[in-house]
């Protein structure tokens, strides 16, 4: 009961809440429960947040950021060279932090707030080393720079038990095995998709992905004796496995594919494909029938197709001829389909068993309380039982397809156009060149999109993708200007496409990726036509009133999102709720990269105005919609609403991307979805590196704004502390 009552919610609702609560939502949309019971269901799960609720979730997010920020700041302090600082004055600066730290981990001891800072600590020890050699150059290498620091983070990662913490050891340990060999690139990703591991002796190279292997099998045999023995314990979470298990899938999947083509060298490494087919069968046999975890078997099936495609080219394209071509493009394509139906086939037996994410025991429990408080019936009890699970596809499993799709459909496409190329088409393009083949392709996706098997939404989505991409080029084949930017030309083509295949085409994912890139074409739009007919002060307030209504339009959805799905429009709800955000943040990368964008386009494309309307667009509508909802007393994050607007909203202004990504986090938290929270916070760290790497200001510069941020945060994490009710009550309290 301690985990159903509200009192038990700490941060995010349990997975079984959060499982239970996506079928609820199922009543709504199928009309046998009511927006508003299903909103009190809500509230008592957690899903929506009392105002303790959120003290209990912004005060640990607060607090890590604000510490993470201090680290980063003092990162940037040490590789600043102040000449004119003592040296002494220099090693205090730099312990004065770690010190600071260990007494709120002394005195914060078995407290989120002590976690946060244990980690920070790790953390302050990599730039107390590098301050060490940068002052007395004792002419070690950088790996040893990384050795010492991991001979400090694996001490307080037994001391702390947590992910975190172990995670930062073996990415330490890894980055010194990397500098170790200072001949190899830049990067592990480099490691995985070059030769360049082949430089290194064999021996060498079979002993560090032995490590690799045997890291992640000790890690597995306790994490799976704790989910028997100690379900809370953090032994239990999967997430650190999984990216152990990706990372060296990485490495062998470039090694193997590798060793099948020309690209490979002239080195084979017969015993790393042989490990490789032996993890595959391994991981087969534990994570289908002993350990079901279909996020680690949907890694397998993507490395088994990495392998299998670059087989494939190896084989069949032996002669860059018509045939052998096509023969190749098609054979490519079925084998991604085959691996995607396989994928889904494991889904649905899976979940025949039961849920993945959900404990059968908590959840009868859950529902027996619910019919208690008497927010469900026996029959809605049973409704959500005789639910088909087949269609709730995890996010990982939506992601591969989805990267599986955009694969086969740029195939897809090459195939056409190579058929158009054989037919003589090419020569003299006209509007039937590749609108009308791209309509059949559109027309064959609906079918496909329309029928009842998750494998044909699988392959639907590829052809989907496919006539999108085609129409679009289609028609800017036969509307080019020389007297009309390119930018500008092909937004205004694809929006009108966009509206109309996604209205055509039913499919949660592509109507979320069509909603995505209409957000993005729609303000690049605006920013093209405001360039060309108004003023610069015109254009900037235009685009920002452009980008404040289509933030406008998100957030009313959010908060209308239970009575638009009891209404007529439920289909076109997730797409918008989680597509607008996404052509957002495609936008505040955009502001960013300007400059290569720039260079590759061979013009000036001044997006930072359109990085600077943006911020202010999302500030004024994130500001207008907390006032709006206060006025309608609608308000989103109950009394947090408004504070939270002007925070992130002056925090856009600067940087969009940040204002965007902190109101992200509070919006995953509102939704109590775990998944959004996690991209959130990786959109935050991308976005962060990126603007600092363009921010032209000089390091210290950049470490006193990163350490003043992490003040203001902390101190915002006291403030919810002393602002916000320690005591929850009611379960419809935020109701």
């Amino acid at each position: 009961m301690r985990e159903l009552a509200p009192v038990g919610i700490t941060g995010m609702p349990s997975r079984t809440a959060e499982y239970l609560c996506r079928q609820i939502a199922r009543l709504v949309r199928g009309g046998s429960l009511t927006p508003e019971t299903c909103q009190r269901i809500y509230a008592f799960c957690g899903i929506r947040p009392s105002d303790a609720q959120w003290r209990q979730f912004l005060i640990p997010v607060l607090s890590c950021l604000g510490l993470l920020s201090l680290v980063a700041g003092a990162v940037f302090f040490v590789a600043w060279n102040w000449a004119w600082l003592p040296k002494m004055a220099k090693f205090a600066l730099a312990e004065l932090l770690i010190v600071a730290l260990a007494a709120v981990v002394w005195w914060r001891w078995y407290s989120t707030l002590a976690r946060s800072a244990l980690l920070a600590t790790g953390l302050s020890f990599g730039a107390l080393f590098a301050l060490y050699g940068q002052i007395y150059q004792t002419g070690a290498d950088s790996w040893e720079l990384f050795r010492a620091w991991l001979c400090v983070l694996l001490p307080l990662a037994l001391i702390a038990r947590q992910n975190s913490l172990w995670f930062c050891s073996w990415l330490v340990a890894n980055l010194a095995f990397q500098l170790y060999y200072n001949t190899l690139p830049t990067s592990l990703l480099d490691l995985a998709v070059s030769d360049s591991f082949t430089r290194l002796p064999s021996v060498m190279l079979h002993g560090y992905l032995a490590v690799l292997a045997a890291c992640l099998i000790v890690r597995e045999a306790l994490a799976w004796r704790a989910i028997t023995h100690h379900p809370e314990s953090w032994l239990a979470s999967r997430w650190f496995s999984r990216v152990m298990a990706g990372f060296l899938l990485l490495l062998l999947t470039g090694i193997v594919a590798g060793n099948l083509s020309d690209w490979g060298g002239d080195i084979p490494l017969p015993y790393i494909t042989g490990g490789w087919v032996i993890a595959l069968l391994a991981g087969y046999y534990l994570y289908r029938y002993r350990y079901q975890d279909l996020c680690i078997l949907t890694l397998g099936i993507a490395s088994l197709t990495v392998v299998g495609c670059a087989l494939i080219m190896q084989l069949f394209l032996s002669a860059y001829d018509t045939g052998d071509l096509f023969l190749t493009g098609a054979l490519m394509a079925f084998w991604m389909g085959v691996n995607g139906s396989i994928l889904l086939k494991w889904q649905r037996k899976l979940v025949d068993k039961g849920p993945i994410d959900r404990v059968p025991a908590r959840l009868t429990l859950l529902t027996d309380t619910l019919r208690q408080q008497g927010l469900l019936s026996a029959s809605q009890v049973e409704e959500i039982q005789q639910h088909g699970h087949a269609s709730d596809l995890p996010w990982y499993l939506r992601l591969a397809l989805s990267v599986g799709g955009w694969v086969a459909a740029v195939i897809i496409l090459l195939l056409m156009i190579l058929m158009l190329y054989v037919a003589d088409l090419l020569e003299d393009p006209n509007a039937a060149t590749l609108i009308i083949p791209s309509l059949l392709l559109a027309a064959i996706a609906h079918v496909l999109l329309s029928s009842q098997r998750d494998g044909h939404h699988h392959l639907g989505l590829a052809w989907a993708i496919a006539a999108t991409c085609g129409l679009i080029s289609g028609v800017l084949l036969q509307i080019q200007s020389n007297d009309v930017s390119f930018i500008m030309l092909s937004s205004l083509t694809a929006l009108p496409i966009l509206a109309a295949m996604a209205v055509a085409m039913p499919n949660r994912t592509y109507r979320f990726m069509a909603i995505t890139a209409l957000t993005f074409f729609l303000v690049l739009a605006g920013h093209s036509l405001a360039r060309l007919y108004l003023s610069p002060t015109g254009g900037h307030l235009a685009v920002s009133v452009l980008v404040a209504a289509v933030v406008f339009l998100w957030l009313w959805t959010v908060s209308h999102q239970l009575r638009l799905q009891a209404g007529t429009y439920a289909e076109a709800l997730h797409p918008l709720l989680y597509g607008i955000p996404g052509g957002l943040i495609l936008l505040s990368f955009l502001g960013i990269n300007a400059a290569y964008l720039t260079d590759f386009f061979w013009e000036e494309l001044q997006f930072s105005t359109l990085q600077s309307a943006t911020g202010t667009g999302i500030a004024a509508g994130l500001v207008l919609s907390a006032l709006f909802q206060k006025k309608s007393s609608r308000l989103l994050f109950s009394i947090i609403t408004l504070p939270a607007a002007l925070i992130c909203g002056a925090a856009a202004l600067y940087a969009p991307g940040i204002g965007l990504g902190l109101w992200l986090i509070l919006m995953a938290r509102y939704q109590g979805s775990l998944g959004l929270l996690v991209v959130s916070g990786g959109f935050m760290v991308l976005y962060v590196i990126g603007w600092y790497y363009f921010l032209e200001v000089i390091l210290l510069q950049k470490s006193l704004l990163l350490l003043v941020s992490g003040l203001v945060l902390l101190g915002l994490a006291w403030g919810v502390k002393k602002v916000l009710p320690a005591q929850i009550g009611g379960a419809s309290e935020n109701a």
